[in-house]
């Protein structure tokens, strides 16, 4: 029976006095890869964020056995690791120097090579397009847990501003993660990636729609009620 990495139950977000999402649910097996999907404004990115303690939330939360709300930074980073859509950073670092700051510059170097990044290693990221910041900042949290076994990735947006390989490498990246232990939550507008993944979460105005398997959870009667196509 397959561990699962990450649970929340009745899952609910307030920011700036207004309930943002509201009693959600879902769960992350190890080997899964679960998209979240919606239409904008749907939550997706404050579930991931909830997910990952980065933000209060109430209901029930565990994260590799763990509540990410009480545990300790050095404790999370060792469980879970998080990539916003737009990542930012405050200096012009070297990209190589991204896998000193995780402390793990061998796996970064790997991770590097995998999304197709191995040749820019002495670059500043300001010399990088938007699509080649993003993979770097995605090699980055793949990295950051040096064992996948056991660990949890939430990845808001991965494909956002790639071309259509590192698209492909990325999916690629996120399934070898998958296989080697690990559990990852998407929240992505591709449906296309969506039906890949082994579980779709659907959201709407904060609220759960829908849940299962692809097929089951992306069928077109709910795709026209979701997203009105």
């Amino acid at each position: 029976m397959s561990e699962t990495l990450v649970e929340a139950v009745s899952l609910a977000v307030e920011l700036g006095g207004r309930r943002v999402v509201d009693g959600v649910s879902l769960k992350a097996d190890a080997g899964q890869v679960v998209a979240v999907v919606g239409p904008n404004g749907a939550g997706k990115t404050t579930v991931l964020r909830a997910l990952a303690g980065l933000i209060g939330s109430t209901g029930e939360l565990r994260v590799a056995g763990e509540d990410p709300r009480r545990a300790s930074a050095q404790a999370n980073a060792r469980r879970r690791a998080y990539c916003a859509q737009k990542p930012a950073c405050a200096w012009d670092y070297r990209v190589r120097d991204l896998g000193e700051i995780v402390r793990a510059p061998e796996t970064f170097t790997e991770w590097l090579a995998r999304l197709g990044l191995d040749e820019l290693g002495e670059r500043r990221l300001s010399e990088l397009s938007g699509g080649e910041q993003k993979a770097a900042h995605l090699a980055m949290a793949f990295a950051s847990l040096a064992e996948p076994f056991g660990t949890l990735l939430l990845l808001d947006e991965p494909a956002a501003s790639l071309d259509v390989g590192r698209q492909m490498l990325t999916a690629s990246a996120i399934r070898r993660f998958a296989q080697a232990g690990g559990a990852t939550v998407v929240a992505t507008h591709d449906l296309s990636f969506a039906r890949s993944c082994d579980i779709v979460v659907i959201l709407a105005e904060g609220r759960l729609v829908g849940v299962g398997a692809p097929s089951s959870a992306l069928t077109p009667e709910i795709i026209a009620a979701t997203w009105g196509a």
